[in-house]
């Protein structure tokens, strides 16, 4: 991947759309998009962007699944410096005020609604006063650096503006000098990206990324795994997620490879991209490629055009793996390692690794500029080959901060630099690294991380719960579901499907609790701590799961 100095993500568009004018850029539905239409809508939405107000470092939320217009808002507000605050298309009402408001986004990108999700009440429910207000001059009492809701829909709805014709109001860039200004002011060290993950405080913390980090993680991706401008690449990861947004669109602008982004994962409809568009990169979980190759249209779809995949967010087997390969006729599997607070990826599996390591391990740290480590999380000392603790890491491809939260950023790094993450696991002789466990007790439903704290501090706010503990128990299809054990209130009385609703009106359907079981006391430790394992293994063995 070519890079220069000083580069932003923003001249590298520019330069990529100046070589590859007439390449696809993108495939989305019967839409095919060139790098010379994908420049100028962003060059025009960031005008438009400009006009209204918005400067760098102001905070710019995306809430939209993967649609072309996603990507065009990302690279405007990438031009004009503006963080982007990526959303999560599952959120709800509680999720959608907290990071409006702590991530200080004063301009939201949104769509009215994605599969059965309706987004339109819960934005008015956040900001009522939406409905009165003239567009782009928004005074919201709950959320007050919130100006401007641009709307991409079929109707209108009042009190936003309309995304297509903020895109058109913007088309004038060519002949003025704002774009060329802001964009000069953009730097390398500037944030880029502010994507929202849960720790173990219970809220959502803001991960600051800079465009530099973003560009060598991208760099160190593409270099590792071979990416040129021809290739095509198939997202079905979420925009939203750093899969879907590093492996997927900025990967493919950093080429002038195509992407072909998927709203939501459907094997047949992904059989036949692969086929017929010649797929040569994808991204998916266990599950994707299990449905993949049991659906009945797999024998007649050709999928050995794809030189390098990538499977992640469940454990597999050697022979899953080896079957993929071999079923699919894919020239290189790949696993790997990565948190958000990392810039998305640590480690991977090189090109050329057998199934064994695929499956076993999570490969080696991709940037040999930087350190992982496994350390004793009690004494910080180096564990010895093949020795659980704790992994860390330090280097440039670690975070910066957790936005406007310095307490939850100087608890997670040490005396000496050092980025705890939390995940336990072993280093081989030849750095291949294996998740073992979590010092945590975050658990994956779906490919998914679900975070305990998070949804015990959203059930605490049901008016009859007096205590609550959560944990993950072991479900066949999702791998992991939540679990609540509460203790109501004295005189109160409730039932599961009333904890259990209360939980999906507000919060995303994963995190929503499958189980609920009313207790009068938790077990504890002599610290007062809640012993959840005990709660967990009791609760595997009444309802008659099979045990992880």
């Amino acid at each position: 991947m070519e890079t220069k100095a000083g580069d932003t993500l923003g001249t590298i568009l520019d330069r990529i759309g100046a070589k590859f004018p007439k390449q696809e850029a993108m495939v989305c539905g019967k839409q095919r998009i060139t790098y010379d239409t994908l420049l100028d809508k962003a060059n025009s939405i960031a005008n438009a962007l400009l006009k209204m107000g918005v400067k760098k470092n102001d905070k710019v939320a995306i809430w939209m699944s993967n649609v072309p217009e996603w990507v065009y808002a990302h690279f405007a507000c990438v031009k004009i410096g503006a963080p982007i605050i990526p959303l999560n298309t599952r959120y709800k009402v509680h999720e959608l005020e907290y990071i409006l408001k702590q991530s200080d986004s004063t301009t939201l990108f949104m769509m009215d609604h994605f599969l059965k999700i309706d987004f339109i009440p819960m934005i008015y429910e956040v900001c009522p006063e939406l409905k009165d207000c003239k567009p782009g001059e928004l005074k919201c009492e709950k959320l007050p650096l919130l100006k401007r809701v641009i709307m991409l829909s079929e109707q209108r709805h009042p009190g936003t503006l309309d995304y297509n014709e903020v895109l058109e109001s913007g088309k004038d860039y060519a002949s003025s000098n704002a774009l060329k200004k802001a964009q000069a002011a953009v730097t390398p060290d500037d944030t880029y990206i502010i994507p929202f993950t849960s720790g173990t405080t219970g809220f959502p913390k803001g991960v600051v990324t800079t465009h530099d980090q973003y560009i060598r993680v991208v760099s160190a991706f593409s270099d590792r795994f071979q990416m040129t401008e021809k290739d095509r690449i198939l997202v079905v990861s979420p925009f939203y997620h750093n899969m879907g947004n590093m492996t997927g669109m900025t990967l493919g602008a950093c080429h002038g490879a195509c992407i072909l982004p998927m709203e939501s994962f459907d094997p047949g409809e992904g059989l036949r991209l692969i086929d017929e568009e010649k797929v040569t990169n994808f991204t998916g979980s266990p599950t994707m490629y299990i449905m993949m190759l049991d659906h009945p249209d797999f024998p007649n779809r050709d999928t050995s055009g794809i030189k390098s995949a990538i499977i992640g967010g469940a454990d597999v087997s050697p022979d899953l793996v080896r079957t993929i390969i071999e079923k699919m006729k894919i020239q290189d599997m790949i696993a790997g390692y990565g948190m958000t607070e990392n810039t998305g990826i640590s480690t991977c599996t090189w090109r050329g690794d057998p199934p064994e390591l695929v499956a076993n391990t999570c490969g080696s740290l991709m940037f040999p500029d930087c350190e992982l480590k496994i350390l004793d999380p009690d004494t910080g000392e180096e564990m010895p080959p093949n020795t659980q603790g704790e992994l860390c890491t330090r280097g440039w491809f670690v975070m910066k901060e957790y936005y406007k939260q310095p307490e939850e950023t100087a608890k997670i790094f040490d005396s000496k630099g050092w980025f705890h993450t939390s995940d336990l696991g072993t280093m081989d002789e030849k750095g291949y690294i294996k998740i073992t466990g979590r010092l945590k007790d975050m658990f994956i439903t779906g490919g998914v991380n679900a975070y305990p704290a998070e949804i015990e501090s959203f059930l605490m706010t049901h008016p009859k719960v007096m205590m609550v503990a959560v944990a993950g128990v072991p479900d066949r299809r999702m791998g992991e579901v939540a679990m609540a054990f509460i203790k109501l209130k004295e005189g109160e009385s409730a039932t599961e499907e009333e904890i259990i609703s209360f939980a999906r009106e507000k919060m995303a359907n994963y995190k929503a609790p499958k189980y609920v079981k009313f207790v009068d006391d938790f077990p504890m430790t002599a610290t007062g701590k809640i012993q959840k394992f005990i709660l967990k293994d009791a609760a595997i063995e009444e309802l008659g799961l099979d045990k992880q």
